[in-house]
């Protein structure tokens, strides 16, 4: 059996990926702040899903052991994670931003996923098949725009922290393959709430309109699709940042 976890199942690119991983019968172990019903439905024997709020920290060690618990390692063919969860909010000029507002945002974004990525290491030690862990992350870690300083810096921070654990990795035996990318402007609900901020205020708004209007963004299921196959490529790098999907 191959397994992936993948965190933010609920919509947009982790539930586009985690249906495309079902449909191929591996099993997915997803984990979101609501409980995603249909999936549980469709595919009762191979989705596992898991309610958690990625701001509580100290709760993403059982989290994991619970998640493991639902993993054979001696019959795995290949255990991955994707972590995939984000936070948007606060779009503002930092001084504007609430104390906690910033520290849910980072604990999401960065602290979870540095998390998780210790955790997987750890529990996957024993195992000596294909381990990969892939950190979406965005453009913005490069792409610099008034009131997304929080995002941008988030993202920035999940990409390096991407490329040192991978080279981490490399001194290891049977070492876990670590890559973070950039799957580009995506028609999700994430991009409906950048374009919807611009009555709050957010100064950028206007940039995601545009591209919007301009047929810019692409369709979840077809990112997902090159996201799921840069997942399982015989070429997914270590310790580097994939900024474009465009020649898979």
């Amino acid at each position: 059996m191959h397994y992936t976890i993948i965190t933010g199942t609920s919509r947009g690119i982790g539930e586009s990926m985690a249906r495309l991983l079902l449909e191929q019968g591996q099993c997915v172990l997803g984990i979101a702040r609501t409980f995603h019903p249909s999936l549980d439905e469709e595919y009762p024997k191979h989705y596992h899903g898991f309610e958690a709020d990625l701001t509580d920290s100290e709760k993403l060690e059982p989290l994991m052991e619970r998640i493991f618990g639902h993993i054979s390692i001696a019959e795995a063919g290949s255990i991955h994670l994707v972590n995939n969860a984000a936070a948007l909010l606060p779009l503002r000029e930092i001084s504007l931003c609430e104390p906690q507002e910033i520290a849910n945002h980072v604990k999401v974004n960065l602290i979870a996923p540095m998390i998780m990525t210790s955790l997987f290491a750890r529990l996957t030690k024993p195992y000596k098949g294909d381990k990969r862990i892939l950190n979406i992350s965005s453009a913005s870690a490069n792409i610099l725009l008034p009131d997304m300083s929080c995002y941008s810096t988030t993202k920035a921070g999940l990409d390096v922290f991407s490329k040192c654990a991978g080279l981490e990795q490399q001194k290891q035996e049977d070492p876990v393959r670590i890559a973070s990318v950039w799957p580009g402007m995506i028609e999700t609900r994430m991009q409906e709430e950048l374009r919807n901020q611009q009555k709050e205020g957010f100064s950028s708004a206007d940039i995601f309109l545009q591209a919007r209007d301009k047929g810019m963004l692409m369709n979840p299921m077809d990112t997902a699709k090159k996201l799921v196959e840069l997942l399982q490529g015989d070429s997914f790098p270590q310790g580097q940042v994939v900024e474009n999907l465009d020649p898979l």
